[in-house]
Order: structure tokens, then C-alpha cells, then sequence
């Protein structure tokens, strides 16, 4: 049996994973995962918690999404994609952070505030943007306001 038409665009919204503060640019860390494999999470979770970062994950439909809210300049941010690059865990390479529900994502998200005092500013723009995704709070302290930006974006799918 031939199947035709299966192929369709998706339409998301996401935050690019640059900000600025005090007229600096800075860059939030981001991690997907498209399994499910706990011990890949567990890999992940280290590698962010090794590094005193403060994060939140989530289950999505397909795997896990690791997020640090950290402001990290550009030389901290581009090794510490490389160091995720090399664990070769299906790492998505891109800049936007998907930001909208899918059906099957989670509506639990765990947070981790394990940096120390002083260490990181934390943008408090991107922390509030998922406590309104997850109709939660993430406390933490040196938050600072930054700069979002907003993207909108198509993913190339196959209807099953």
C-alpha cells in the first residue's frame, strides 16, 4: 500500500537561547533529549549539576529538555555546548528553546537551584516565563531581568 501526503510542517514558538542584560549578551544552556533512556538524563543532570548551574527539566513527548536560566558569556556557553556535543546523546544543536506544549509533554517540571550565591545571575524573564508554562514558582536568588526574544519556528514531520 502506498501512502502519499504524509509529510507536514509543525509550528512552534520558542526563546532564542541569547539574552542580554546591562546591554551584554549572555546565553542560557540547553539540552534536548529525544529518548527516554534515564541513565542519558542522569548524564545530563550531572554534567549541569557538575557545573553549579541552576536548571529545570521537563518530560516532553519524545524525551527530556534541560534548561539553565544561568547567564553564561559566550566562552563559557560555546565550551560548555562543545562538552555536551561530545557526550553523543542525540544532542539538538540548534539556538531556539521550544517554549509551547505538545501533546504528551509533561506538566511536572523539576527544578535544581545548585548554584552558588553570586556565582551565576539567573534571569529571573526566563524563569517567569516557565512558571507561567507550568503554573509554578522557581525560587532562587541573583536573579536579574534580561531580554527575551521570541521566535517562531517550523519542524519538518511525518504523520505516522
Amino acid at each position: 500500500m502506498r501512502k502519499t501526503n504524509v509529510i507536514y510542517e509543525s509550528e512552534h514558538i520558542g526563546v532564542e537561547a541569547m539574552t542580554v542584560h546591562n546591554e551584554h549578551p549572555y546565553f542560557f544552556l540547553f539540552m534536548e533529549l529525544d529518548d527516554k533512556d534515564k541513565e542519558h538524563l542522569r548524564i545530563v543532570l550531572d554534567f549541569f549539576s557538575k557545573r553549579r548551574l541552576s536548571f529545570l527539566w521537563y518530560e516532553t513527548c519524545k524525551g527530556q529538555h534541560i534548561v539553565s536560566p544561568c547567564l553564561l558569556t559566550l566562552r563559557e556557553w560555546d565550551l560548555a555546548k562543545r562538552e555536551l556535543a561530545e557526550l553523543n546523546l542525540n544532542y539538538y544543536h540548534n539556538l531556539a528553546i521550544r517554549i509551547d506544549t505538545k501533546k504528551g509533554d509533561s506538566q511536572i517540571c523539576y527544578w535544581e537551584n545548585s548554584t552558588y550565591p553570586k556565582e551565576y545571575k539567573i534571569s529571573s524573564s526566563l524563569l517567569s516565563l516557565y512558571a507561567l508554562r507550568f503554573e509554578d514558582s522557581f525560587p532562587c536568588n541573583d536573579t536579574v531581568k534580561t531580554r527575551l526574544f521570541y521566535v517562531k519556528y517550523k519542524q519538518t514531520r511525518v504523520k505516522e
